[in-house]
């Protein structure tokens, strides 16, 4: 079994309570499950989600102001890319990275400033693969707002 972790396309079918939840929902015994939704995020996961986490940060946070579902990380990724990253502003990406990254940054109108992850020791295991911390430190700006 396999997984592209780059996009996320599995090449196996899903198991079959996966194929069950999804026939029940789309069967009409409950109409609400197959419509759509307000755009932030179904209302019962929103407040599911701001009770967990909100005892998690010891505060209370309002489901629709403080909680974003998105339909997937582009959209999450998107949405973070385009409220913190202002025109001109750099933003440092570590090498390897995921691969809407740059078109994002861009898209905000920033600038994208590459730091590639370097070898030390055998290329061939993932942990000797290091941010070198003064590259990192000369890399940062006034213009920096990001390091992803």
């Amino acid at each position: 079994m396999t997984v592209n972790l780059g996009q996320g396309f599995p090449d196996f079918s899903p198991p079959p309570f996966v194929k069950e939840a999804f026939i029940h929902a789309v069967s009409g015994e409950q109409p609400m499950l197959n419509q759509y939704t307000r755009a932030f995020g179904h209302p019962p996961l929103v407040k599911i989600l701001a009770e967990f986490y909100g005892k998690l940060l010891g505060q209370d946070l309002d489901p629709y102001c403080n909680v974003l579902v998105t339909v997937g990380a582009y959209e999450a990724l998107f949405c973070a890319f385009q409220a913190l990253v202002d025109e001109g502003d750099e933003v440092i990406l570590i090498e390897p990275f995921f691969d809407c990254y740059e078109p994002m940054v861009k898209m905000a109108g920033g600038t994208a400033v590459f730091i590639p992850l370097r070898p030390k020791g055998n290329p061939l295991f993932s942990g000797n693969w290091q941010l070198d911390p003064s590259e990192l430190e000369d890399k940062v700006t006034a213009r920096t707002k990001l390091s992803w």
